[in-house]
């Protein structure tokens, strides 16, 4: 059994790596490196194979070039931050939805021992209510991958979801906002189970649930706040023109500083794909929810 999990997990490894391969998040910065890498390389031989020594009278002196990398590393370094900030609140986020929707579906589930309710009562309270817990999470995780069009996102299992009859499936189908629909649902489920005394505790102990189930949705929301809003547009922008400039500043200035055609192509490329690939990274980050973020399956 060992074998088989470490097999496992190693196909699981080079599955996502296969995939973060073909992504833009490697696919842009090797493109932009190799371009760089191919015209600092170029210019060294212009410049010192081929005896032009063109290059000393066109780059800036060595201190404008530090000062450049180093605001360069400065952005890059608090993009980085930022989407790290964004993808361990995203992750704070799931784990307390799970938290909310457990806590409030077992206590309901517990509530119903001392019930006054025959049994088939008791029982067709108890699945209904998971079915619709079960409807509820999988329609927050869904929300939260924000898809448009074509998107591909995360496919989720729901329990029953066909067992539940064909009004309370035409409600959950035909809503504009799925979540809120299914969680009023069972705020009434529950309010009625107390009316035909399947839940018969005492009404402070129950508001126990109604409270777990509105932090649920509270931190719902709050993590759709990072699925729908974004970085500002003028600091991507910004960001993208660092990396433009960098893409071609750097090649003039490995041209002068490396003694071979080679050396000046893999430090040019190693510089200008790091960079680049450091930002498309946070870039995937700005949603962790979403599949091609791949991080928070």
């Amino acid at each position: 059994r060992s074998e088989e999990m470490r097999r496992q997990r190693f196909l699981a490894l080079v599955g996502r790596l296969s995939v973060l391969a073909r992504s833009t998040t490697c696919i842009v910065p090797f493109c932009a490196g190799m371009i760089s890498g191919t015209f600092g390389m170029i210019l060294h031989l212009y410049d010192t194979t081929w005896e032009y020594d063109f290059l000393r009278g066109l780059v800036p002196e060595d201190v404008v070039f530090n000062v450049f990398v180093v605001f360069g590393g400065l952005v890059a370094a608090f993009r980085t931050s930022h989407a790290l900030s964004r993808y361990t609140d995203a992750a704070s986020y799931l784990h307390q939805l799970n938290a909310c929707w457990f806590d409030s579906a077992s206590t309901l589930v517990a509530f119903c021992r001392n019930s006054e309710a025959s049994y088939e009562e008791i029982k067709a309270f108890e699945q209904t209510l998971i079915r619709l817990v079960s409807v509820l999470s999988a329609l927050c995780l869904d929300g939260l991958q924000q898809r448009d069009g074509n998107m591909v996102g995360h496919r989720f299992e729901v329990l029953g979801v066909e067992e539940l009859d064909d009004e309370t499936q035409a409600t959950i189908f035909e809503s504009e906002h799925k979540v809120e629909s299914v969680f009023q649902m069972i705020q009434q489920l529950v309010v009625d189970a107390m009316k035909t005394k399947v839940l018969s505790i005492a009404p402070p102990i129950l508001s126990r649930s109604f409270q777990e189930m509105g932090s649920g949705l509270l931190t719902y929301h709050e993590a759709k706040k990072l699925a729908c809003v974004p970085l500002p547009h003028a600091y991507l922008f910004l960001t993208v023109t660092i990396l433009v400039c960098q893409a071609l500043f750097v090649p003039w200035m490995m041209a002068i500083y490396t003694k071979g055609y080679l050396s000046t192509f893999f430090y040019t490329f190693s510089g200008v794909f790091l960079l680049w690939f450091i930002n498309f990274v946070a870039n995937s980050l700005d949603n962790p929810f979403t599949k091609e973020a791949s991080t928070l399956e």
